[in-house]
């Protein structure tokens, strides 16, 4: 019987959905539209009663949560297909998965344990399930993929087991190693994904150990057999392809012809404020969610995509693509009866510049990048009179570093202008750079995973740091001044557990050739966080969880926890519950603390005298720009900007306004979840010399 076409949400079978199936605590089932977040709620009665355990495109594995029953669903077709009943008790089943669609004869549906070594599996014509030793251990399984006859188990390392050893009496897998570690946060999870017939190896990382935070890295490897030998290489894209992951794995999408963003990975993730869909455009290395509403969020099922039924583009979908070119090229013609006259352009090369109107010139002045609006001004006296000085009205810019060819971008924060910046030093890298610190307009960043450079991104300075003997991991990482012309300077990194009970650094001065190392017992805890320490007064200082504060002194090398100024917190919130920065403010230390979901921003001023923590109720004429990797305090020209904390956060759409908050009216203007974040970006204040 043909299901009635309101039994689904418009446009689905069009493009991936998220679907939820409720069990028995509700008839209906969850639909998600991952563009703009919206929720439908439909009633599709063979799946009343059903808990969805796994998924192969269009396919649904669903069981009665009141029975041993379980069945496949076509959700398209609603075609339905019996399975022998499950046995096992489902608190000792862990990652399950097909190994292709049902309609094929090799179609394996499998289960791996939770805790004891077994796998478990059955073909649909199957009576009953099969249950066989593995030689592994099961316990801390992230992620299972089946492919090319073989299934892949990712653990700390990656199990191969050749499906065709299901008929034999026990399982024998050899392993592989996954990717290193080359990116930041603490916590990550692990998705192997089939793409266009490679396997690709998703690592998305969190600043904090439980999952349930947001992103801030995300590594993709492609697996390549090398002279009979496989290697994990690293992509920075996927083509026209867009990744989908949940809870059960990760597929591949097409997006040619639907509204999916390409090279784009979409992930939907439980958090603290319920459940987000994370879309990461690797393009331009930015991250932006949607948080779910509390009606779509119940804790008994969880989501999972749902991959269309590809269609071919109909005719008349064709013709709208025929009909837009035909107006760009109409289009084009135009333009091309205006061709260059060489005797007009003589004749305004010939004028006199300075007889320009001034409101003419600064609005040139206003489009140009910084560097030429600077030469705009020398151009003339009165001009250089006349003219704003870029300096002073833009005095800190926002640097994204989307690529690896040396190319970045710069976005003011105040008027929406943004420019391309050629970083020379790093347009002939084949590995990622990452964006770690800034001050004096000198920037400190990783090359790979052991490699830090300074470099001055508008004169083009650029000096290679001794290489690391281990790769790059720690909490915070800081220089003392930039290396040009100073002796003094000095880099410290820092990375203590959340117990606290130790902490490691890293030190260079300059002029050595090798970094050195150390480690001390804490005698007071001290738990460090994803931020970066402050070069104050000779010293390294560095903002713990709790709110206590550690120094560092690079003249005699000693490392100190402070027992004064108090934490803030007398326990230390959950980890990646709570963002928190440490800057320098006027010869003044301050910190502040911000809920991850914006709920609350709160500001402290350390008083030297009494060694305590002040809270502010404004900044007065100062705005604050914070970052993990750079926060600053600036005295801006403009008031309508003072007052007024800003986050890397750029519009969604326009890419020309960044989100900030009010200090005066304790609100954040606009809504912070409607904007993308660059992963590898940082504060930056130009220096031309």
């Amino acid at each position: 019987m043909p299901r009635p076409k309101s039994m689904f949400p418009c446009g689905f079978g069009d493009q991936p959905w998220l679907i939820q199936a409720r069990g028995s605590d509700k008839e209906t089932q969850m639909f998600i539209n991952p563009l703009n977040g919206s929720i439908e709620e439909r009633n599709i009665y063979e799946m009343h009663g059903q808990l969805c355990l796994s998924r192969f495109e269009e396919w649904l594995f669903l069981v009665d949560d009141l029975s041993d029953d379980c069945f496949l669903l076509n959700i398209y077709s609603l075609t339905k297909i019996d399975l022998p009943p499950i046995k096992e008790p489902f608190s000792s089943l862990g990652f399950r998965t097909l190994t292709s669609s049902p309609a094929s004869p090799d179609c394996t549906i499998l289960f791996l344990g939770m805790e004891e070594n077994f796998l478990l599996f059955c073909h649909p014509c199957d009576t009953e399930w099969t249950k066989l030793p593995v030689d592994f251990d099961v316990v801390g399984a992230k992620n299972m993929l089946t492919y090319n006859g073989n299934l892949y188990v990712v653990l700390h390392d990656i199990e191969i087991i050749d499906l065709a050893s299901l008929s034999t009496a026990s399982v024998e897998s050899i392993s592989m190693d996954t990717p290193d570690f080359s990116s930041f946060g603490i916590g990550f999870l692990e998705h192997l994904v089939e793409s266009s017939g490679d396997i690709f190896f998703v690592r998305t990382r969190f600043p904090g150990l439980p999952m349930t935070t947001s992103i801030v890295d995300i590594e993709i490897y492609k697996l390549l057999d090398f002279e009979d030998e496989y290697i994990w290489l690293r992509v920075e894209s996927i083509g026209d392809r867009a990744f989908l992951l949940d809870r059960n794995g990760g597929q591949s999408f097409c997006t040619q012809d639907t509204q999916f963003d390409k090279d784009c990975v979409y992930h939907i993730l439980s958090c603290y404020d319920g459940e987000r869909i994370y879309k990461t455009c690797l393009e331009d290395q930015t991250i932006e969610f949607k948080l779910l509403t509390a009606e779509a969020v119940q804790k008994k099922s969880c989501f999972y995509w749902i991959l269309p039924v590809r269609r071919p583009i109909q005719n008349d979908e064709l013709l709208t693509s025929f009909e837009t070119i035909a107006r760009s090229e109409v289009c084009q013609k135009g333009c091309g009866m205006v061709k260059k006259d060489e005797s007009v352009g003589a004749m305004f090369i010939s004028m006199q510049l300075t007889n320009l109107p001034i409101d003419i010139v600064q609005s040139i002045s206003e489009q140009l990048p910084l560097k030429d609006s600077i030469r705009l001004r020398a151009v003339c006296k009165l001009w250089a009179k006349q003219l704003p000085d870029p300096m002073e009205e833009e005095p800190l810019w926002l640097m994204s570093c989307p690529k690896k060819c040396g190319t970045c971008q710069m976005y003011s924060p105040y008027k929406g202008k943004q420019f391309t910046l050629n970083l020379k030093g790093l347009s002939s890298s084949d590995v990622p750079t990452r964006l770690l610190y800034s001050k004096d307009g000198w920037i400190l960043a990783l090359k790979g995973s052991d490699l830090l450079c300074l470099m001055n991104p508008f004169t083009n300075d650029f000096h290679h740091l001794p290489i690391l003997e281990d790769d790059y991991s720690y909490n915070g990482i800081a220089f003392s001044c930039p290396p040009k012309n100073s002796p003094n300077c000095t880099v410290f990194a820092i990375v203590s557990p959340p117990r606290g009970d130790f902490t490691r650094i890293i030190a260079w001065h300059y002029g050595q050739e090798e970094w050195y190392e150390m480690q001390f017992d804490n005698d007071l805890p001290f738990s460090g966080t994803d931020n970066n320490p402050v070069f104050f007064d000779g010293e390294f200082y560095c903002l713990g969880r709790w709110g206590n504060l550690g120094v560092f002194n690079p003249e005699n090398r000693t490392w100190r926890v402070l027992d004064k100024p108090s934490p803030i917190h007398s326990e230390a919130p959950d980890i990646g519950t709570e963002h928190c920065y440490l800057l320098e403010c006027d010869g003044e230390l301050i910190s502040v603390f911000r809920a991850f979901n914006m709920e609350y921003v709160r500001v402290f001023k350390l008083d030297r005298s009494n060694m305590a923590w002040n809270l502010l109720g404004d900044l007065g004429d100062v705005t604050l720009f914070l970052d993990y990797r750079t926060s600053m305090a600036r005295t801006l020209p403009r008031k309508i900007f003072r007052n007024k904390v800003f986050l890397p956060r750029l519009h969604d759409e326009t890419k020309e306004s960044t989100f900030y908050y009010c200090m005066k009216t304790k609100m954040h203007n606009p809504d912070f979840k409607i904007f993308r974040e660059p992963y590898n970006c940082v504060w930056l204040e130009p220096q031309l010399q």
